[in-house]
């Protein structure tokens, strides 16, 4: 039997047992993704609903979780790349969200800076990016998750590392 913090896996299917679960999951998976949608709160509040909807229909299916922290940050990094997925042709709408949601006060500064850098690559590549760095993912991993060869993931990882460097360059020296 799976065993979730001391208690046996029926936890996660009692309402008090999934409330405490979820109190405890909830700032793990809504930071970790609001980190790799670049401080797009909006996006990383939609993947982390759609992340804990999906928990709660795996566990309805009887699903035995032995270890539900990394569990369910691993369906929120799912949602993540199935976001990338779907969206890679819409990414001017994200640049619509960037320039509407930009930081009030300096946002070439610190970790504001880097933020609305990686808010200017391209969706693939800061998805590459994330994944590779974020997550600290082998190159043939984030190829994997992305659906792309080892050769290609490798294009996507040094062509966004040099978007990155050109936008970040150009935000600090203006």
């Amino acid at each position: 039997m799976a065993v979730i913090s001391g208690a046996p896996s029926a936890v996660l299917r009692d309402p008090e047992g999934f409330t405490a679960f979820y109190a405890r999951a909830l700032p793990r998976v809504y930071g970790y993704l609001l980190a790799h949608c670049a401080g797009v709160a909006w996006l990383a509040e939609d993947l982390t609903q759609e992340t804990f909807l999906a928990a709660v229909a795996e566990i309805k299916q009887g699903r035995l979780v032995t270890d539900p922290i990394p569990w369910v940050v691993r369906i929120a990094r799912n949602k993540f790349v199935d976001h990338v997925r779907r969206n890679r042709r819409d990414e001017r709408k994200l640049v619509m969200v960037w320039e509407a949601q930009q930081d009030a006060g300096n946002p070439t500064s610190g970790r504001g800076g880097a933020l609305n850098a990686l808010r200017r690559v391209p969706l693939a590549q800061r998805a590459a990016l994330s994944l590779r760095y974020q997550d600290d993912l082998s190159v043939a991993d984030v190829a994997k998750a992305l659906g792309l060869s080892v050769h290609a993931a490798e294009s996507l990882l040094a062509r966004g590392r040099e978007t990155f460097r050109r936008v970040y360059g150009l935000e600090k020296h203006g």
